[in-house]
């Protein structure tokens, strides 16, 4: 008789135990999912910053190339962005 209880506090303390570590395995892996969404959201900021600083760098070197031009031409050329950009489409008239 001594035995079976001894095995019921075996299992019961068995049984608590892998309710245990089943509660930190899922804190862990909760864990490692914000961390992991957390490292994703920086690598996107760092992607969307590096392409603002691509999209600049050659804003500045067409503004360079631009002055370059400017000072080995005679002509003043200017540098202005129109408000309004049009496209003309011509109809093509019907043979009918």
């Amino acid at each position: 008789m001594v035995s079976l209880i001894n095995k019921y506090y075996l299992i019961a303390i068995l049984g608590v135990a892998i309710s245990f570590l089943s509660i930190a395995k899922i804190y862990n892996v909760n864990e490692f999912r914000t961390l992991n969404s957390n490292i994703d959201n920086e690598k996107s900021k760092k992607l969307v910053l590096e392409s603002k600083f691509i999209e600049l760098n050659n804003k500045l070197l067409y503004k360079k190339s631009f002055i370059e031009a400017n000072k080995k031409s005679q002509i003043n050329l200017a540098m202005v962005k129109p408000r309004k950009i049009e496209k003309i489409i011509f109809r093509e008239k019907n043979e009918n």
